[in-house]
């Protein structure tokens, strides 16, 4: 357990890192954009005084990166190390680590971004932000859900075919989805925001969550690769 923790600790810091380097250099000028379009947006409403920055420029781009790490931390542990230990039984030696990959990318963003995408400031959703928080959270758990019964069905029918399995498994998880953002509340947005800017602010954010997923399985991959190879071979004695 340690080893899957440690590996997923490692890994999901070099995918965090990657990410807040993202973030520091291209999320956050987007966002400082965002807010400047939105003052401009309300300028009709009342005058805005430039003001002066809490903190210095280098000291956000720290920030952002020390933050990424953070979270690549957390969803290192979390995926690449729990559930890594858990499932890997189920997992095929090649590929596992992008499947853990894209399973939480899928629960923490993919599937809640269905209802809930990601909004520029300046945006305004009509629903609370306790409602949507609960709604998000909802969201990741059928997105889990989904990828938990979609592996399910694809293990149960293996035996028929990959191609067939596979199918089934998307199946599965489509039905689950579906059937939750159906019944999900859609918010409605208002925008001052352009929105050529308000699809590339969640382009970006996506690009974001996507680089950050798939370095981190990358990195796992790698690590327990070469901690595969380094692992001593025990040589057949004559008694056995």
């Amino acid at each position: 357990m340690y080893d899957y923790l440690q590996r997923g600790a490692l890994a999901g810091a070099i995918g965090g890192g990657a990410y807040g380097l993202y973030m520091a250099l291209v999320g956050n000028p987007l966002v400082e954009h965002a807010e400047a379009l939105a003052h401009a947006g309300h300028a009709h409403e009342h005058a805005h005084e430039a003001a002066e920055p809490l903190v210095s420029e280098g000291l956000m781009q720290a920030i952002s990166v020390g933050s990424g790490v953070a979270l690549g931390l957390l969803f290192g542990v979390v995926v690449f190390g729990v559930v890594a230990f858990l499932v890997e039984p189920a997992l095929p030696d090649r590929g596992g680590s992008y499947l853990l990959g894209l399973a939480g990318f899928l629960t923490v963003s993919g599937v809640p971004w269905l209802v809930l995408p990601p909004a520029a400031p300046g945006v305004e959703t009509s629903l609370a932000i306790g409602t949507s928080r609960y709604l998000y959270v909802g969201l990741m758990a059928t997105g889990a859900v989904g990828c938990l019964a979609a592996g399910v069905t694809f293990h149960r029918l293996s035996g028929r075919g990959n191609a067939l399995a596979g199918i089934a498994g998307l199946a599965v998880f489509a039905t689950i989805v579906g059937a939750a953002v159906i019944v999900a509340p859609s918010p409605i947005y208002e925008s001052v925001l352009p929105a050529s800017f308000e699809a590339l602010y969640i382009g970006a954010i996506t690009v974001g969550q996507l680089g950050l997923w798939g370095i981190t399985a990358a990195a796992h991959a790698r690590l327990k690769s070469g901690q595969s190879s380094s692992a001593p071979r025990v040589q057949p004695t004559a008694a056995d």
